[in-house]
């Protein structure tokens, strides 16, 4: 007579990929947002692949995850405030599940997601930039800005981050928007004032609302 002996090993914690499904299941992305990936890919090109960069306003990590597949960086801070901001965001509309998705959410989701590339060495930054600017210990060949969304908070972010770039580094971001109608025009405002006022131009703007800015090889007189 056999003596079945029932197993007591306890079960694996759940994997980046259960995460995402768990939190996705709970609070979906609006599909536009999701097909708007894809039209902000193309941004990507600009960025030389094997560097260090910093992504600011990385939310629910589904731009980061296009960074690491595209770019490959050798290493990449992930710059947000996250529950520094409270339960959820503060603001509704489907973006945010009408203000039911939760800051904790997102953090778990955007670390999820970064953690399903175990070969780039990620540093999570849970504040505003350009408070952790200290945190950022090298000179960066990109940044990619997805954070304020208005006039004068992208100015300052631009102007913080230009000494913090490498030779030959990019600036990237969200949000050009030339119409005075659209919510995030003042973010095209920073962007064209800080290229005045600086030996940064830009190189690309345009489709899924990307920008892209170089410094220019002869400073404007």
């Amino acid at each position: 007579m056999f003596n079945w002996i029932r197993s007591s090993r306890p079960k694996a914690p759940p994997g980046p990929a259960d995460i995402i499904q768990t939190i996705e299941a709970r609070f979906p992305m609006p599909p536009g947002e999701i097909s708007r990936l894809s039209a902000r890919r193309w941004i990507l090109n600009y960025v030389p692949p094997g560097g260090s960069g910093i992504e600011i306003g990385v939310f629910r990590g589904h731009f980061s995850s296009l960074i690491c597949d595209v770019v490959r960086p050798r290493k990449l801070y992930l710059v947000d405030p996250w529950t520094k901001l409270g339960e959820t965001f503060g603001w509704g509309k489907a973006y945010t599940n009408f203000d039911t998705l939760t800051t904790e959410a997102a953090k778990a989701e955007a670390t999820a997601r970064i953690a399903q590339f175990p070969d780039i060495h990620s540093v999570i930054i849970e504040d505003t930039f350009p408070a952790c600017s200290a945190q950022i210990t090298e000179p960066l060949d990109f940044a990619y800005l997805d954070a304020s969304h208005k006039y004068k908070p992208t100015l300052n972010e631009l102007v913080h981050l230009k000494d913090m770039m490498a030779p030959g580094g990019v600036i990237l971001g969200d949000d050009w928007a030339p119409d005075p109608q659209n919510q995030h025009h003042g973010v095209f405002l920073a962007v064209q004032e800080f290229t005045r006022n600086s030996d940064w131009q830009i190189v690309a703007a345009g489709p899924g609302a990307q920008w892209a800015l170089s410094r220019r090889s002869v400073p404007p007189s």
